[in-house]
């Protein structure tokens, strides 16, 4: 692999506001990140964020600490701070899992969400579709990601809720690869229809079942798009 493109490359500061510096750097490294810009393996130098973004360490630093609890950083001794890369283990496992919580939520979402969370549904489609549209992968799973976490919320099940949150969902759903998939960008925003029609009928049975063919489809699809195994650290300095 060549060497890594320059931070100011990578890395874009948010505009200045009132927030804590922690929470601007954590956006720009996380947005990098999921956007692709930072690939998975890649290196996080505090020092050269730091300077991209016009601040101390110590801001950059806690929000590396942060990206690691939230599994897009980890630690690698003699190595240091770098992106991580799921396997194809990391990616089943994760598709699974949703479709089983999703589709118990999108059980309960049938008969308990209200016309206002299905109004907001409707909302996510509509940005996603937009998305597609402007070529936004990261805009598009954004607002992906926002819809199947309203269905969990529209199950009025607060455990769920908590449960789904723990998969981290944001962050492998791009890291794995959504853009390696056969499906364009339009596609994946289309197969959302089938799901907020299956809520609005009321129909607890189609919402389950659909709603888990969705995400595991999608899993398969991504899995065979994606190569044989995770690329290994050795691969990478090779």
């Amino acid at each position: 692999m060549g060497p890594r493109p320059p931070v100011k490359a990578v890395i874009a500061a948010p505009g200045r506001t009132f927030r804590p510096l922690s929470e601007d750097a954590y956006d720009a490294l996380r947005a990098a990140i999921l956007a692709g810009r930072l690939q998975p393996g890649e290196r996080i130098v505090e020092a050269d964020i730091a300077r991209q973004m016009a601040t101390s360490r110590s801001p950059v630093r806690e929000a590396v600490r942060k990206l690691e609890h939230e599994g897009l950083l980890e630690y690698v001794p003699r190595r240091g701070t770098i992106v991580v890369g799921l396997s194809r283990d990391d990616v089943a496992d994760a598709y699974q899992l949703r479709a089983h919580l999703e589709a118990y939520g999108a059980r309960l979402a049938a008969t308990r969400a209200s016309e206002a969370q299905l109004a907001r549904l409707l909302e996510m489609i509509e940005r996603m579709r937009l998305s597609a549209v402007a070529n936004d992968l990261e805009g598009l799973v954004a607002a992906d990601v926002e819809f199947h976490r309203l269905v969990c919320e529209a199950a009025s099940s607060r455990r769920l809720l908590q449960l789904w949150e723990t998969l981290n969902p944001a962050g492998w759903t791009l890291v794995s690869g959504l853009s390696a998939t056969d499906l364009s960008l339009e596609q994946i925003a289309e197969r959302h229809r089938p799901i907020l029609a299956a809520l609005q009928s009321r129909a607890p049975d189609h919402a389950e079942n659909i709603i888990r063919s969705h995400i595991l489809e999608l899993g398969e699809r991504v899995l065979s798009g994606l190569a044989e195994t995770a690329v290994t650290l050795d691969a990478i300095d090779g």
